[in-house]
């Protein structure tokens, strides 16, 4: 089993992007982006949203191996978005911030509106 690497947790302050961001801001929005980015954390947070949950009944939920599950659970701990609680003999995972929701509609909505590029087209080649 892989150690799940912790990232630099950097708390930046809440503000709109009208003004270019600064170095450390884009650091953490990269992170935050890789962290998010994968299918079983994205159905993990998905299951997560309005509920506490097993591991058991996460793997049930979201059709993937205990261990699969287990490590995407550390790797979302790890970044603050989710936590756990103890229930008798039971351990239960729970989103950390309401906005969660929100932003996995936000990325769902971009995906569903966005026209790939034509087969040849790469768009701006930076």
């Amino acid at each position: 089993m892989h150690a799940v690497q912790e990232p630099d947790v950097v708390l930046l302050p809440v503000r709109t992007a009208t003004a270019p961001f600064a170095d450390v801001e884009v650091g953490a929005m990269v992170a935050m982006l890789k962290t998010l980015a994968g299918p079983i954390r994205i159905q993990l947070l998905q299951a997560l949203a309005f509920q506490e949950l097993s591991v058991g009944e996460l793997t049930e939920r979201v059709s993937a191996h205990y261990a699969a599950v287990s490590q995407s659970l550390a790797r979302l701990r790890a970044a603050g978005l989710v936590t756990v609680r103890r229930d008798g003999n039971r351990v239960l995972f729970r989103t950390t911030n309401p906005h969660l929701p929100s932003l996995l509609a936000t990325v769902l909505h971009l995906a569903a509106h966005t026209t790939p590029p034509e087969p040849g087209n790469h768009g701006d080649q930076c």
